[in-house]
Formats: structure tokens, sequence, C-alpha cells
């Protein structure tokens, strides 16, 4: 348990002695704090640690000091901050051994955030436990800082987002219908493209947020050509240079209209990067590589497929083998290798174990 020295009638362990001097500094700390020595006993908390043991009935004797934290942990398997939460058995398993590694000077510092809820309230802390600086006899300080009020504001944000999200679909779909009926040659097209896209995605393991993005971006990709003439978009023949530049404006275009929409997706990405090719050749800006997301790059693959095997305004629609073929021949080079093989997966009927990016 450490030294002791004699200070008049009372015997006061050096650690104790040592954390006195550290008071005023650990009070001072919005986190919850305790000082630990070397056999992770428990030295001192601050006036945090006590004010939320007395908020939450924590029956411990003086707010734990003399208390083995690890026994603490082992003993109860409750989560750190005291309250029982899901699987709190294991938050506890991995503190004790975070704690044990930075006791024995084997790790600089362990770092977890959990959630604690009560009955009534949802909270989450972040758990930090690093080694006490200097040679003295304390070693190591255990942190939990209240990440609650950052979590519920985190939540909301999102919430709200994804409510933007749902009332602008119903927008985009009628966006969508408009520019499929002033270009009739691709009636549908942005649709085929998304359901494409939702089973790519799903044959790739995306997470289903991603996929949910994934999908809306897709639905919505052409939405710059909302700017094009209609006699350029039905032009039944070849198109002249400037008509083509016209054309490739829609990318920007669309980019232009959605940017400022807060989306919790990348979706004015999607749209600005689906023509972008791996190795430079696409447009507007000539991206390589992963500076294009990756939802763009699935789009570009759908996109590519469905307007080979789809009737367009200068020519009748192609089989899949000619889409296939194209994939095939730029898989790797100007086409995501695995969005293609996923497509290629999915035109197969098969479901390949693919892990996301």
């Amino acid at each position: 348990m450490g030294r002791r020295t004699d200070v008049g009638d009372r015997e006061i362990r050096l650690p104790e002695m040592e954390a006195q001097a550290f008071q005023p500094i650990i009070d001072a700390l919005t986190a919850h704090v305790a000082l630990l020595d070397g056999a992770a006993t428990i030295v001192a908390v601050n006036r945090a640690w006590m004010r939320f043991s007395d908020a939450n009935q924590n029956h411990q004797a003086n707010y734990g000091i003399g208390s083995n934290y690890l026994a603490l942990l082992d003993a109860t398997e409750r989560c750190p901050c005291g309250r029982k939460a899901a699987e709190d058995g294991a938050v506890a398993r991995q503190v004790a051994e975070g704690l044990r590694q930075v006791l024995a000077g084997s790790r600089d510092k362990f770092q977890m955030e959990y959630p604690c809820d009560s009955p009534t309230e949802r909270h989450w802390y972040l758990l930090t436990i690093t080694p006490f600086p200097g040679d003295g006899l304390l070693r190591a300080v255990v942190a939990h800082e209240d990440l609650t009020p950052l979590r519920l504001a985190q939540e909301a944000s999102l919430n709200q987002a994804v409510q933007l999200a749902g009332a602008f679909s119903g927008a985009v779909e009628a966006i969508v219908r408009f520019i499929e009926k002033r270009d009739p040659y691709t009636a549908g097209h942005q649709h085929q493209v998304a359901t494409l896209c939702q089973a790519m995605a799903e044959t790739m393991g995306l997470p289903p947020r991603q996929r949910e993005g994934l999908i809306l971006g897709a639905k919505i990709h052409d939405i710059g050509k909302i700017a094009v003439p209609v006699d350029i978009l039905c032009k039944p023949g070849k198109l002249s240079g400037p008509e083509m530049e016209i054309i490739r404006m829609h990318p920007q275009t669309g980019y232009d209209i959605l940017q400022d929409i807060p989306f919790p997706w990348p979706i004015a990405a999607m749209v600005a990067q689906h023509h972008e090719r791996l190795d430079g050749t696409g447009y507007p800006n000539g991206l390589k590589g992963d500076a294009i997301c990756l939802e763009a790059r699935i789009i570009a693959v759908a996109d590519v497929f469905d307007a080979i095997t789809s009737h367009r305004p200068y020519r009748p629609a192609r089989d899949q083998a000619c889409g296939i073929e194209e994939l095939q021949s730029g898989r790797g080079r100007i086409y995501d290798a695995r969005a293609v093989d996923a497509l290629l997966a999915h035109l197969a009927g098969e479901r390949a174990p693919f892990k996301a990016a």
C-alpha cells in the first residue's frame, strides 16, 4: 500500500501527501478525475467525481478513496461511471486491461467512448487513462469526460439533416420527372442507375447508411441536365463540340444546385464526380483515383452500363454483353474494380463477399 510517514499522531500514506498538492488542480476540472497509485488504489478524486457520485447514489465509502479501481471493475463489472449499461461487463474488462497496461508502462494512454444510461437519461462518456507525470508514487490519472451534450447535439443535427433529406427527396422526385419529360430518351435512367447502385452496394457490403445516401445520389446524379437545352438532350445525331461542352457542364451544374443543402451524405460530390474516371480522363475536373468519392465511382459504373444498354437519341440500345465488355476493359483503369465486380456479380445473380472501403 506504499510507504507511510508520521505527521503528529497520524500516519499519512505518501501517495496521499503527493495527491494533496494536486487537489486544487483536479478540482478545477469538469471531468470526473481520480488519481491512482501503482497498485491502482484510488488516492484522490476531484469535486466533479464527488458530485457525480452523490447524484447517482454510488455508495462507496469516501467516494472510493482507498479502494482498488481494478478490484472495483473486476468485482462489479459495471461501466466505469458507476451506472449499469448494456454490455457493461465487456466495457469494464476493456477498461481494466487498459489500466493494467498503463500501470505496467506498456501503453502511453488508454481511451474509449462508452454509453452509460440511467433509467431516465442517456449519457455518453470519454474515458481516458494516462500515466501520472513524474517519478512520484502516483502512477495514473483516470478521467471520465461527459460527452452527453455533444452527442445529443450531434444526434439532433443528424436527425434534422435526415428529415431535410427526406423532405428534399420528394422535391427531387418531382425534378427527376420533369427532367425525364424533357428528355424522353433517358426516361427512368436515374431510377435504373439507382436500382443498380442499390444492388452493387449490397454486394459490396456497404453500411446501410452509406447505401441510403448512394441511392439518393444516384437518383439525382443527372439533376444538372435541367440546365441543358432540350434540343441538345434529344438531338438524334452526333453532338458538335460546343454542344458537347454544354452537356459536360451538367455535373458542375448539379453540384451548384446541391452544394448548400446539408445532406448527411456527400450528395453534391457524387453528382459532381459521376463522370470522373480513375485515370483522370473524366470531367469536369479530371480527378483521379481516390480523389473521386466511392459513391461517385459506383454511380459511374452503373451509369455507363445503363447508358450502353438503354436507347439513346443517337443509337438503339445495345445488349448487356456490350456493357459488360466496356466495364471489363476499363476495370481498375478507368472504372473502380470493386464496383465493376459488384455489378457483374449482380448481373450473374451472385452475391460475392466484397469489403467496403
